[in-house]
């Protein structure tokens, strides 16, 4: 038998050692990027979680909280069957927080769950005065 074994990895050679060393280098960096972009990744999925949460939890707020003008307004301005208000005031009392609770509850959640894009704004304003146009009546 031979008492010379060759090497199994070209890469021991002494004579390419500082290339391997640097491509080491390279490798072991590439690695650490990978995994802060993973970190990353992890991060901005958690913050999207809790925007969602926030957005929800403000709009249901939002509509509790216009509901309960509604039921306050209503409850002091009708008593039984006399109506102490003008037609015009019944009408936006009770429009008025309805439409709102609307438009802040449908912003919220498109901004929440699917991202605003420019088109969007204009969207929403083409909605909101449509409905005060059927509201007037015109």
């Amino acid at each position: 038998m031979a008492d010379v074994i060759p090497p199994l990895d070209p890469d021991l050679d002494p004579e390419g050692a500082p290339q391997n060393a640097r491509r080491e280098e390279l490798e072991f960096e590439l690695l650490e990027a990978e995994a802060k972009l993973k970190r990353l990744a992890h991060r901005e999925i958690g913050q999207r979680y809790w925007l969602k949460w926030i957005a929800s939890i403000a709009g249901v707020s939002v509509i509790v909280a216009m509901g309960g003008l509604v039921t306050h307004l209503v409850h002091h301005v009708f008593l039984g069957p006399f109506i102490f208000a003008n037609a015009a005031f019944s009408v936006a009392m009770l429009v008025a927080p309805i439409t709102s609770i609307t438009a802040i509850t449908v912003a919220l959640f498109i901004g929440a769950f699917r991202k605003f894009e420019e088109k969007d704004l204009e969207t929403i304003g083409y909605g909101v005065s449509g409905v005060s146009n059927v509201f007037r009546g015109g």
